[in-house]
C-alpha cells in the first residue's frame, strides 16, 4: 500500500475575501460609524478581522504628581487639593488650550 496525502485544505483567498466582506457588512460597519462619529481611533488588526476601539481622551488622564496618584495630601493630613481625593488629574492637551483661546478671542468664532 502507499501513502496518498490528499489536501482538503487548500487556500481557497475567493473564499477569505467573501467572508471579510460579509463580517464588514454584518458586524463592523455600524460598530466603525458610531466609534467615529464618538472620536475614538479604530485600528483594524493585520492578518485577522479583529479591531481595536481606543478612545484617545484616555491619554489626558494622569496620575496626580503632589499626591502620588494616592488622593491623600501627607504634609496636611487631608484630601490632596490638585485632584481633590481622586489620584487622578485631567490634563488638557495644548491644540484643545489653543482652540479655546482662539474662540476667547473671536467670540466663540473660529
Amino acid at each position: 500500500m502507499s501513502h496518498h496525502e490528499i489536501h482538503t485544505a487548500t487556500p481557497r483567498p475567493w473564499f477569505d475575501r467573501l467572508l471579510a466582506r460579509f463580517h464588514e457588512w454584518l458586524f463592523a460597519a455600524e460598530e466603525d460609524r458610531r466609534a467615529a462619529a464618538r472620536g475614538w481611533q479604530v485600528t483594524r488588526v493585520p492578518g485577522s478581522r479583529r479591531r481595536v476601539y481606543r478612545d484617545p481622551r484616555w491619554d489626558t488622564v494622569h496620575a496626580c504628581e503632589p499626591c502620588g496618584g494616592t488622593g491623600w495630601w501627607p504634609y496636611e493630613d487631608a484630601v490632596c487639593p490638585d485632584c481633590s481625593g481622586a489620584g487622578v488629574v485631567r490634563s488638557i492637551p495644548a491644540a484643545a488650550v489653543a482652540a479655546e483661546q482662539t474662540a476667547g478671542r473671536t467670540g466663540g468664532r473660529s
